[in-house]
């Protein structure tokens, strides 16, 4: 092994594990892999910044804005508020015919954005059939996951597969040259779902009230501002209660006047009766040091938060929200939008403690309370999903309609070979912006960058185990491993150690590091380099055992009050079932 050889598997050992542990983001960790590369003198200048200008890298990029004009236009949403109300029959038939719909769009948009629309709407079907969302919110997850193997732009994944191999001297895969494939996958899919694994879904029931299920009253007492407290004609944001005590005020009785959800500069007066939600320790010194006491009669007996201008409702975040990865005190959480968080649920763990300090990832459920003017600011903004009764903003539907033109006609061009995916998708871009389905300031700030800047710092470690060899040493020795077990038994392997890796750490990772193996792999065997390079796609695709191996995953966790073995229950038995499908029918369908 040469020391060129032996940086590039330290670089993958290392990326691996930081991948794992997930205390460093993912496209952070990306970016400083060239880096690593280039200064131990293992790739040139150019190779270390070739990832940013990847064909594969700038047509994510380009499907991931036409991915988001769908979005902003509504088109998608004018679809789901449809499927919610239209006469579709029976609670099962309804949910596999949205699932099956989800799964349509998803060959041609993020899926990741698909599940961020049809959540509510799966959520309000629920209700409406009485049944729990932990019995339909995974089959909405998996239903895009498998959508997105229909067609080749369906993921990220995919187009990166195909943009490294063009680089390494083979031909384009059409657009939908894997859709045999896919569908069957996803009939596979989703027969397994509404039969088998529909027994093996939880059924767990949430509390009616809102405030029960988060138990926020248990958290909240009053407290009387007595006439020499240092509070007095001061406003909440200059206390800044929620920073230097861990507490909030969700609402004060002020005489006979009852003010729900007061704003950030909202100035307290002796003798106003505070709802203060924190935990005892907290309220015990902050009643000690801002001189407030129990009142001597209760004027609120019952606690009623989700009545007259105050509501609580629930916003999951998701991905373009730019509060991700910073904490609720550095984003001036209730300056901003003259609403309180009360509750944080993440991985089905419900916080009332320290929620300042807590940093927010994308499938954190945010309980709130505010007034509905003040949520209404908060769904205008990108990134944030109600899942209770906030009204949502009209859509054109002349620019949805519009949006949806260009998209197809994207998909017309690539299909038919008049155009490359990426000439058509540039193209797409280029539309919806001058279309003004889209502007450039929405691409700056709701894009999800983390994706584009991932592939810009893994390419050149693909590129790298190319030169150094790295690449070829592993394939060579897997070939001669695995020479007399045959085409289904190497598919088998690559497609099996590529769903692994998948969910424990970023799939577009695990492809970037697995395709030039399966080329050099394929070489030593005598086998079409195209079966285990879709082998890597879609075992890439295959995250279904865990909730933090794919986006979607994670989305439809804390809604669905789900449990990390609930994924393990369902998504096992759906492993193995697509990946004998997969061994079958890829040897068959790319035969050497």
């Amino acid at each position: 092994m040469t020391y060129d050889v032996g940086i590039v598997f330290a670089v993958i050992a290392g990326a691996f594990g930081l991948f794992v542990w997930g205390r460093i983001p993912v496209d952070q960790v990306a970016l400083a892999v060239p880096v690593v590369l280039l200064l131990s003198g293992v790739v040139s200048q150019e190779t270390a910044i070739s990832g940013l200008s990847s064909p594969a890298t700038v047509t994510v990029a380009a499907m991931l804005v036409l991915s988001l004009g769908l979005s902003k236009t509504g088109a998608v949403s004018i679809v789901s508020r449809w499927a919610c109300t239209a006469p579709l029959g029976g609670p099962r038939t309804r949910l596999l015919l949205l699932c099956s719909l989800a799964a349509l769009v998803s060959p041609f948009m993020n899926n990741t954005a698909v599940v961020v629309v049809f959540i509510p709407v799966i959520m309000e079907v629920a209700r409406h059939v009485g049944e729990p969302p932990s019995r339909h919110l995974i089959p909405l997850s998996y239903a895009t996951i498998l959508g997105g193997t229909v067609s080749v732009v369906g993921t990220s994944t995919n187009l990166i597969v195909v943009g490294m191999a063009q680089e390494r001297g083979l031909g384009e895969l059409g657009m939908f040259s894997i859709a045999p494939l896919g569908l069957i996958y996803l009939a596979v899919g989703l027969t397994y779902l509404f039969t088998v694994g529909r027994g093996l879904l939880p059924a767990r029931e949430t509390p009616p009230d809102i405030a029960r299920k988060y138990d926020v009253r248990s958290f909240i007492t009053e407290m009387e501002v007595d006439p020499g407290s240092p509070v007095i004609d001061r406003t909440l944001e200059s206390l800044a209660w929620g920073s230097r005590y861990g507490v909030h005020i969700v609402g004060i009785q002020r005489g006979d006047t009852s003010i729900p959800a007061p704003g950030a500069r909202r100035v307290l007066r002796a003798g106003d009766v505070l709802m203060v939600q924190g935990d005892t320790a907290a309220l015990l010194r902050l009643g000690d040091e801002q001189k407030l006491s129990s009142p001597e009669r209760r004027v609120l007996p019952r606690i009623r938060m989700n009545q007259g201008e105050g509501k609580l409702v629930e916003f999951l975040v998701s991905p373009g929200c730019d509060l991700v990865d910073q904490t609720l005190e550095g984003a001036r959480f209730q300056q901003r939008y003259d609403a309180i968080v009360l509750a944080v649920q993440r991985h089905g763990v419900i916080r009332h403690e320290r929620l300042a300090e807590i940093r927010l990832e994308v499938g954190d459920i945010l309980l709130v309370h505010g007034t509905a003017t003040a949520l209404e600011r908060m769904l205008a903004e990108p990134g944030f999903v109600s899942l209770g009764e906030v009204e949502r903003p009209l859509v054109s539907q002349g620019r949805a309609l519009f949006a949806t033109v260009i998209l197809l006609g994207v998909v017309l061009a690539a299909g038919t070979g008049l155009a490359s995916i990426l000439t058509a998708a540039l193209t797409g871009v280029a539309f919806m912006v001058f279309g003004r389905c889209i502007s450039l300031r929405d691409i700056y700030e709701e894009l999800d960058w983390s994706v584009v800047f991932l592939l810009a710092g893994l390419i050149p470690l693909g590129i790298a185990m190319d030169q150094t060899g790295a690449a070829a040493w592993i394939g060579d020795g897997l070939a001669s491993s695995m020479g007399d077990l045959g085409p289904v038994a190497a598919v088998a392997v690559f497609y099996l150690v590529t769903s692994l890796l998948t969910e424990v750490m970023s799939n577009n990772a695990s492809a970037v590091v697995l395709t030039p193996i399966a080329v050099s792999a394929a070489a030593g065997l005598g086998m079409n380099p195209y079966a285990l390079l879709v082998a890597v796609m879609f075992g890439a695709s295959a995250s279904f055992m865990t909730p933090i191996g794919y986006q979607t995953n994670a989305l439809v966790l804390g809604p669905g009050g789900y449990r990390f073995r609930d994924f393990v229950r369902v998504g096992a038995p759906l492993n193995l079932l697509l990946l004998v499908t997969a061994s079958l029918l890829i040897p068959v369908l790319w035969p050497s």
